[in-house]
């Protein structure tokens, strides 16, 4: 038999749960933490966050193109 640990994100919301899974091929709890940690992942003993969920600091969106009067070609 064989251990490997899988980190999935622990984010719930209106409609449902967050499907991120990340495979780390580890074969220890410390290996799958710093594994995840370098690969965005929010861990600290309670619930884990996949980058999309993290806390951490997110660029801002492009700003949205106004179009200003008269037809559009």
């Amino acid at each position: 038999m064989s251990v490997r640990y899988v980190v999935v994100c622990d984010r719930a919301g209106p409609h449902g749960v967050c499907a991120a899974q990340l495979h780390t091929g580890a074969r220890s709890e410390d290996e799958a933490t710093a594994a995840a940690e370098r690969a965005g992942w929010e861990i600290h003993g309670g619930p884990d966050y996949c980058p999309g969920h993290s806390r951490a600091p997110r660029p801002a969106p492009p700003p949205t193109p106004i179009r200003r009067g008269g037809p559009q070609p």
